[in-house]
């Protein structure tokens, strides 16, 4: 990735590692190590999801509209809590990062918001888990990255293990998977399949992001049936392109045998 332009607004050290946030335009961007995009946000529209995998990994609403319960391990810069407060303000949100230093950048210049619905939690994902007794998630959001990729006390099998606890019987779980290792991201997605009844697959068009939706439902796959009025109207209400990801998830999760006999059908 080449150096990114635009007005420097912050820049500092976090563990040895350049951290910059860039406006350029009517996008202000965090960036890692001079050149790693983590987020962006839309100064005219912060409730807007500017980065294509932000708003595949909405692609839960499909599943899951509207959400009650929410939790977000890596708040990063904060674009899905302030889409989830916008479009849904009653919703409860807990939101968990290991970095205070990322949660006071989100506060300070990524307008997270402020709400009695939100509370944000400095700690690791799966230790918060463990501590956890109250009444299950009905989704759990997954964009947890250090500086050296996918955190690994999020993306095993333990963790999905005690996302499964704590997730409600309709409810759904979207992760980010990066598929710069490929190893890795396979394994990642064993693990989900071994503790959810259904998993699908959405890579993320011109970007190394993959992402999977999984439930204890066994019949998530029925979203390819969705009615396209019903997807035109979603994708208006929530400026996401839902029949592109009904597209992706078509030609990922279906053979060639099964798209054809559908096209027909």
């Amino acid at each position: 990735m080449t150096r990114p332009t635009g007005k420097i607004v912050y820049r500092d050290h976090w563990n040895s590692h350049l951290i910059e946030i860039i406006d350029k335009g009517d996008d202000r961007s965090l960036y890692f190590g001079g050149n790693v995009l983590q987020s962006a946000m839309s100064l005219s529209s912060p409730h807007r999801l500017v980065l294509s995998y932000t708003r595949f990994m909405m692609s839960s609403l499909l599943f899951n509209n509207p959400p009650h319960r929410v939790l977000m391990i890596g708040v990063g810069a904060g674009s899905l809590i302030r889409f989830l407060y916008h479009h849904f303000p009653r919703c409860r949100v807990d939101g968990v990062d290991s970095s205070s230093r990322i949660l006071k950048l989100a506060q300070g210049y990524f307008n997270l918001p402020v709400a009695a619905t939100i509370k944000l939690h400095c700690e690791d994902g799966s230790t918060f888990l463990e501590q956890q007794n109250s009444t299950p998630y009905d989704l759990i959001l997954i964009d947890a990255f250090d500086q050296d990729g996918m955190a690994p006390s999020i993306y095993c099998a333990d963790f999905f293990k005690q996302c499964s606890h704590h997730l409600s019987d309709d409810g759904i779980i979207s992760l980010n998977v990066w598929s710069g290792d490929e190893e890795k991201m396979d394994r990642v997605q064993r693990h989900v399949r071994q503790h959810f009844g259904s998993c699908i697959t959405l890579p993320v068009p011109d970007r190394g992001n993959v992402i999977c939706i999984a439930g204890k439902d066994p019949n998530l796959k029925s979203v390819m049936e969705q009615d396209y009025t019903e997807l035109s109207r979603m994708s208006a209400e929530f400026d996401i392109n839902f029949k592109e990801i009904v597209r992706v998830f078509i030609k990922q999760n279906l053979g060639y045998r099964q798209r054809i006999a559908r096209f027909f059908s």
